[in-house]
């Protein structure tokens, strides 16, 4: 996982890779806007990715609010053997999981690999 810090932007960034087992791995990218003019500091999630794989092999599933309007949630789930999207909704940000709930839907997953 890398930490980025943008002082001027007011931007925080975490991007990396999560190793599960059965060759399966989770691209995880988050930003946070900070403002450090409030005690005690304010930090907001706004961009959020998770892309899970396994490797060499297919997609398995995306959440993300990458579009033009970040206000949109997407969660879309692969066939693992195909590669091919087998289920596609748009969510509400309360919807949006949390990380570990992110991993225990991969986990369930990769269950048939």
């Amino acid at each position: 996982m890398t930490v980025g810090f943008d002082d001027e932007g007011g931007v925080l960034a975490i991007r990396g890779v999560v190793h599960c087992r059965k060759n399966v791995a989770l691209r995880v990218s988050l930003c946070f806007e900070y403002d450090d003019s409030y005690i005690p500091h304010r930090v907001r999630c706004y961009r959020f990715a998770y892309i899970g794989w396994q490797a060499g092999g297919n997609l398995l599933l995306k959440y993300h609010n990458l579009h033009t309007d970040p206000g949109e949630y997407h969660h879309r789930v692969y066939d693992p053997a195909t590669g091919k999207e087998i289920m596609y909704e748009r969510l509400l940000r309360y919807q949006f999981p949390t990380f570990p709930e992110v991993l225990d839907e991969l986990e369930y997953l990769a269950q048939g690999l």
